[in-house]
C-alpha cells in the first residue's frame, strides 16, 4: 500500500478534527508533533501543544473554548516535499460571538506523519508568493 501524499494526509487530519477523532489524529501525528493555534491562546496556553499526548489536551481545549467550530480548508498548496499551506475559513461560535473568517494553516510533514501545524488567523492572500 502506498503512502498518502502530503495533501491527502492533511485532508485526513481535517476530517479527523471534524469528527474529534483522537485516535485518528494520533495515528497521523509524529511523536514530537507541535501545534500552535488560536484555541491554545484562548485557553491560556503560553506554549504550543507538543507531543501526541497533547492532542487530547488540544481537543479538550477546543471543546471548552468553542461552543461550535468548523475548519473549512479550501485550497491546499504543496510548497515542497514536506510542507502544505492551506487557505480556508474558520466558522465558530463562542458564547454570543460568531466568527466566519479567512484562515491559513502551515503543515510540516516528515516520513508520512504531521510534525508541525501553525495556524494563521489573519492570512493575507497577497503573501502567497512568499511560500512558493
Amino acid at each position: 500500500m502506498s503512502q498518502p501524499s502530503p495533501a491527502e494526509l492533511v485532508r485526513d487530519a481535517y476530517q479527523a478534527f471534524a469528527r474529534r477523532d483522537l485516535d485518528a489524529l494520533v495515528e497521523i501525528a509524529d511523536p514530537q508533533i507541535e501545534i500552535s493555534s488560536v484555541t491554545g491562546m484562548l485557553a491560556g496556553r503560553e506554549e504550543p501543544y507538543r507531543g501526541r499526548a497533547a492532542l487530547a489536551d488540544y481537543l479538550r481545549d477546543v471543546a471548552e473554548v468553542w461552543d461550535e467550530i468548523e475548519l473549512l480548508p479550501q485550497e491546499l498548496v504543496e510548497i515542497d516535499e514536506g510542507r502544505v499551506l492551506v487557505f480556508g475559513r474558520v466558522r465558530a461560535r463562542r458564547r454570543n460571538s460568531r466568527i466566519d473568517t479567512p484562515n491559513a494553516w502551515m503543515w510540516e510533514l516528515r516520513r508520512g506523519k504531521v510534525v508541525l501545524v501553525r495556524v494563521y488567523a489573519e492570512p493575507s492572500a497577497d503573501a502567497r508568493w512568499l511560500f512558493k
